[in-house]
């Protein structure tokens, strides 16, 4: 995973011209004031997006914690930073932050999954902008397995990332009161996804 996405040149944009320039249909990300433009995604990829969109956004609205949201929600951070992220999560205390095109700040919680395409900026350029953002915690999830997966929690201490390791396969949320996840979840030996309601029945969301 050492490809980068392709860069659309052009004069540097601000936050105001991203939004403008994007349509629902271009999946894209504002870096450094430069919009990296993402190529199509995998069928793993969408797959897992499928997976974690449904359970993780079901056990949050169940439980009243806040709101989920994903692929095409702009994440404005800082001024020529300005990301889509796959899917992120905002505390029901902060909904103040989400309008109507865009949400205005850190989430609390970020998904990103990687991809070939996406893997030099996702682990770059924006984790940097969501550690800089104060995004509460930050899961880098390599849809092949979890020998690339990173679970990244913010330390108000140093103002910086630490790495969360898993356990005995469980990859745990402080963010989002109560959720956990197997690894064997999200990378099912035969590619079969296991059925969104048993798993909101085991995480006590039903």
């Amino acid at each position: 995973m050492s490809a980068v996405a392709p860069v659309l040149i052009k004069e540097r944009m601000t936050h105001e011209d991203f939004m403008d320039w994007c349509d629902e249909d271009t999946k894209a990300d504002l870096i450094e004031g430069v919009i990296i433009v993402q190529t199509p995604a995998s069928t793993a990829h969408e797959r897992l997006f499928n997976f974690l969109l449904k359970v993780l956004g079901l056990y949050v609205t169940q439980r009243g914690l806040g709101e989920f949201l994903g692929s095409h929600t702009a994440v404005r951070l800082e001024e020529g930073h300005t990301y889509e992220p796959d899917l992120l999560f905002v505390a029901r205390e902060r909904r103040h932050i989400i309008g109507e095109m865009e949400v205005n700040g850190a989430p609390d919680l970020v998904v990103e999954i990687l991809s070939a395409g996406t893997y030099y900026h996702d682990t770059g350029a924006k984790r940097a902008g969501y550690e800089r953002a104060g995004v509460r915690e930050l899961w880098l999830v390599d849809p092949y397995g979890a020998e690339g997966t990173q679970v990244l929690r913010w330390d108000a201490a140093t103002g910086s990332f630490v790495l969360v390791e898993p356990e005995e396969g469980i990859y745990h949320s402080v963010v989002i009161p109560g959720l956990w996840l197997r690894a064997e979840w999200l990378w099912p030996e035969r590619g079969e996804f296991p059925d969104v309601i048993a798993v909101l029945e085991e995480l006590g969301a039903l």
